[in-house]
């Protein structure tokens, strides 16, 4: 009996992890079989669709209605983000519909209606008692869940504001029994500082931390409660979790524990976060066996060759890679403004796509520059080599066309997977950070454009990691590409990781925000791009390992990054 190849099995182990994991997220999303989870679509009122994952506790009937709550996440999120109080509130019998925001995820962009229209599509169903409702926003989403009270004929009992603020005026008819809950070191928020900011809407003077102020059965109970988190990780805390339990019991239950009743300290959610990143490790992992079957093939056995073995010292290493690393990493605020500022006067369709856009090929021609000038200035081997062109254009392109190709093959075996997912079990190939997400058409168009901005980045990262920072081979082919991988990934990643250790780690100890404000908020897009430069630095070095050029790795990167960035934006 003829064995199967190392190259199966490794694809084989992988579906296996992907399909684990999403298993086991499937069962968490689901509180083990006791909640019935389903995407549903409805309109607001200016006809803009908007999609929502709907958790209904098995028990919950049109005789026995129960609480209804609508979860809301922040800018540049989606529903997923706020899947831990979903998952945990469905657990205990509460009707739970986490939707898309306007704009964001696979939501029409719209006028903003999205929580309004969530509220009343909630309160409508038989299943809910219409009288029993609440509403949680983390971020953005508390503007859109105040918007929904002043807008909706649904009478809100309960509002827990996540890394959100309040505010009452004569627009807001009422205020419900409202919990504020806010990281400690939360970059956007003055209330840890500054607790007395509440004081007018609680109705007191000096509120504290951790005190319940007011009545629950008259709807004036406010809380504010802080945890030892930032603004980003606020939405899986889980002293927020478990707090945001106990708020809607008192609001929405009367305070009763019912047979239906956990301990708000026993939760699974984290399971749902580790089910999700199995799954997306394991549909990561089926990258790179399927790689080497499809380089097998005919058509692209011209992309093979050999690697040029490195000749990098390990000084000149640390010192070059320090340099890379203080390009990638120091281009990013300078770029984001520059972005910031073009967004003023360029059409975009998405938010933030000019800023990103900005520092992935700002950077990339800097360093393309830097590269050049210090090849150059030490007589060695030209970008035209390290390119790939140094045999000319005309036997470059038909292998870039295959490249392309390919690429487009292993991208589309993701985005099936991706939809098998999606369509069977409700459920998106991401743990907590960003994942692979189904595109809308308005989403897919934008993924060419993208591609161009994040390959000029990709392929002038490839010179830099196959030129002058590869180190010399070792002895055998597995020692040489771990030993080529592992260095590549801590010259790339190192000084983000850097920078996500100064922001959570330094406010953690601190208690507080070290960078406020905006600049400080922007570090959060260091927790999502770090992971993938992560998967991107592997996919190079194992590319390189394959064919013996940077640029096709830099076109699978390139493709993946730009399906990320094109579903993570959101539409204005």
């Amino acid at each position: 009996m003829q064995r199967l190849r190392p190259r199966y099995l490794v694809l084989i182990m992988s579906i296996l992890i992907l399909l684990s994991g999403v298993t086991l997220a499937a069962s968490v999303q689901s509180g083990l079989g006791t909640v019935m989870v389903s995407e549903v679509d409805f309109t607001d009122a200016d006809g803009a669709n908007i999609h929502s994952t709907l958790q209904k506790p098995v028990y919950a009937t049109a005789a026995d209605p129960l609480p209804g709550v609508v979860v809301i996440h922040g800018s540049l999120q989606n529903k997923e983000w706020l899947m831990a109080f979903g998952i945990e509130l469905a657990r205990r019998g509460f009707v739970v519909l986490t939707i898309d925001a306007n704009g964001h995820g696979n939501s029409d962009s719209g006028e903003g209606g999205a929580g309004t229209a969530a509220l009343e599509y909630l309160a409508d169903l038989d299943f809910v008692d219409e009288s029993e409702m609440g509403l949680i926003g983390h971020s953005m989403g508390g503007g859109y869940a105040w918007r929904a009270i002043n807008q909706s004929s649904v009478v809100v009992d309960a509002l827990i504001l996540v890394g959100a603020g309040v505010y009452r005026s004569a627009t807001v008819p009422y205020g419900p029994n409202t919990l504020v809950a806010v990281g400690d070191f939360d970059s956007l928020s003055s209330y840890p500082s500054e607790p007395t900011d509440l004081d007018s809407y609680f109705n007191v003077t000096g509120v504290e931390p951790g005190v319940t102020y007011g009545n629950f059965s008259e709807g004036t109970a406010r809380k504010l409660f802080l945890a030892k988190t930032n603004h980003l990780f606020e939405t899986i805390d889980p002293a927020i979790v478990s707090e945001s339990i106990e708020w809607m019991k008192d609001s929405l239950k009367n305070g009763v524990e019912d047979s239906y009743w956990l301990p708000s300290t026993d939760l699974l959610y984290h399971l749902w976060l580790v089910g999700g990143f199995l799954g997306l490790l394991g549909a990561v992992l089926t990258i790179f066996p399927l790689l080497l079957i499809l380089i097998g093939l005919p058509f692209f056995r011209s992309l093979r060759g050999e690697p040029v073995g490195g000749a990098s010292s390990n000084k000149a290493y640390i010192g070059k890679g320090v340099i890379y690393g203080i390009i990638g990493a120091g281009t990013f605020f300078p770029f984001l403004a520059v972005g910031t500022i073009l967004s003023f006067v360029l059409p975009s369709p998405q938010s933030n796509s000019l800023s990103v856009m900005s520092w992935m090929i700002g950077s990339g021609l800097i360093a393309a520059l830097v590269l050049f000038l210090m090849l150059r200035f030490r007589g060695q081997t030209g970008l035209r080599q390290l390119s790939g062109l140094e045999n000319g254009f005309k036997d470059f392109l038909p292998k870039f066309v295959r490249g392309i190709v390919l690429g487009v093959i292993v991208v589309g075996w993701l985005y099936v997977w991706t939809l098998l997912v999606d369509l069977g079990l409700a459920l998106d190939l991401r743990c907590f950070l960003p994942g692979f997400h189904d595109l809308l058409f308005r989403q897919a168009v934008l993924v060419p454009l993208y591609f161009v901005g994040f390959f000029i980045y990709f392929a002038v990262e490839g010179m830099w990691l196959t030129g002058p920072l590869l180190t010399a081979p070792k002895d055998t082919w597995a020692k040489t590409q771990i030993h080529w991988t592992l260095k590549a990934m801590f010259i790339k990643c190192i000084p983000y990781v850097l920078l996500i250790a100064f922001e959570f780690g330094g406010g953690f100890l601190a208690g507080t925000a070290l960078v406020p404000g905006i600049i400080g908020y922007s570090f959060l897009f260091f927790y999502a791009f770090t992971p993938w430069f992560a998967v991107a630095t592997v996919i190079t070095m194992w590319i390189y390992r394959l064919t013996g050029n940077h640029y096709v790795g830099a076109i699978l990167n390139s493709l993946i990054c730009a399906w990320l960035l094109a579903s993570i934006l959101s539409f204005f």
